[in-house]
């Protein structure tokens, strides 16, 4: 069962190219009223298929010209606890669960090399990590977190 009809599709299109847009610009674009726009992001929201309304960010201009993955293999037992805590360190963007040899996998970003190892060392220093493997970005293709909508 498809939980967004065309008219919640449009509008998570429209705030993912701009999520800056006005409500009543989205109405025009979507050919309907500001009401139903408020009342469907609104709901969207409530039913937690939005969670945020946030810019999209070029790290690259801002000086992130470093993206890692970091795969990481935790002792049984302590793969949350690890996760928790670098899950709020400013450099790591997202934490994975994954199959395969490694427990979870990181992707981080850095501005310099110096960090990066810095931050590996930290992480391969903790208690329960037992091995990491790290695997630098060299060209961003395509960055997209939602698959088409």
């Amino acid at each position: 069962m498809d939980v967004l009809d065309d008219i919640d599709k449009r509008i998570l299109r429209i705030l993912l190219e701009d999520a800056s847009m006005n409500y009543e610009s989205i109405a025009k674009k979507v050919d309907t009223s500001v009401g139903t726009i408020h009342n469907r992001i609104k709901r969207m929201k409530e039913e937690n298929i939005i969670t945020k309304i946030i810019p999209a960010v070029n790290a690259h201009e801002i000086g992130y010209d470093i993206c890692a993955l970091i795969d990481i293999r935790i002792e049984g037992g302590h793969l949350e606890k690890v996760q928790a805590k670098f899950a709020k360190h400013e450099n790591v963007c997202s934490v994975y669960d994954v199959t395969g040899e490694y427990d979870t996998t990181f992707v981080t970003k850095f501005r310099t090399t110096e960090e990066l190892n810095k931050f590996v060392k930290e992480l391969a220093g903790q208690k329960y990590v037992l091995r990491t493997s790290t695997k630098l970005v060299l060209n961003i293709v395509k960055e997209s977190f939602i698959p088409k909508i």
